[in-house]
């Protein structure tokens, strides 16, 4: 006989994203975790840790009482960025800026070559831009998906202005952590590709 699969009980998405991944990081390995804040990139896990979330957290609950949206991908997706969130001081769930930062591959490089020149991550520089920018009010994907009385077509041209200002503002970080690693005759420390901090036109 099939094994009941638990109820979820949680009343929103952010609390069930919230309790999964207090979880995951209380069992987490000394390892597992050093591991994640040195490459806090979101799609590596997908067929990783975040396929350990789906079947551990995700396919063996039963969501027939939620209103939140409960596609595994989804959801996983979410949960590992709580992770990161509670792992590293300067990621800020849920912020877009922060979002699109650490799934540039170009930062993720970067701030992993800061911490092995100078000891440390670049923590204050990320916070510094992070405070510099300010964004549209914009609903979560939840918050459209779960109601009847949204203007789509706002919330997209919204989400668009957000995501181009948020490019540009990275563009510009990425370009002062790089210039860290840029020495007086033209070559670079350790080696590092001179396209990581090639700003987009």
């Amino acid at each position: 006989m099939p094994k009941e699969r638990e109820k979820v009980k949680c009343k929103t998405e952010l609390e069930f994203i919230t309790e999964v991944a207090d979880d995951c990081v209380a069992n987490l390995k000394d390892k597992d975790r050093e591991h994640l804040i040195h490459n806090p990139y979101a799609i590596d896990y997908h067929f990783s840790y975040c396929l350990y979330i789906r079947n551990h957290y995700i396919h063996n609950r039963d969501f027939s009482d939620v209103d939140f949206g409960t596609e595994p991908d989804d959801l996983s997706s979410e949960i590992i960025r709580m992770i990161f969130a509670k792992l590293i001081p300067e990621y800020d769930f849920d912020n877009q800026f922060i979002e699109n930062l650490f799934d540039d591959k170009r930062f993720i490089q970067l701030r992993q070559e800061y911490r092995a020149i100078y000891g440390d991550y670049p923590v204050a520089m990320v916070e510094e831009y992070e405070e510099g920018i300010s964004f549209e009010p914009a609903l979560f994907m939840s918050e459209i998906s779960s109601s009847n009385n949204v203007d789509i077509d706002k919330e997209i041209e919204v989400s668009k202005k957000n995501h181009e200002k948020s490019c540009a503002h990275i563009e510009k970080l990425l370009k002062k952590l790089g210039l860290h690693f840029f020495l007086g005759d033209g070559f670079f420390a350790r080696g590092i590709d001179r396209n990581l901090i090639r700003v987009k036109k």
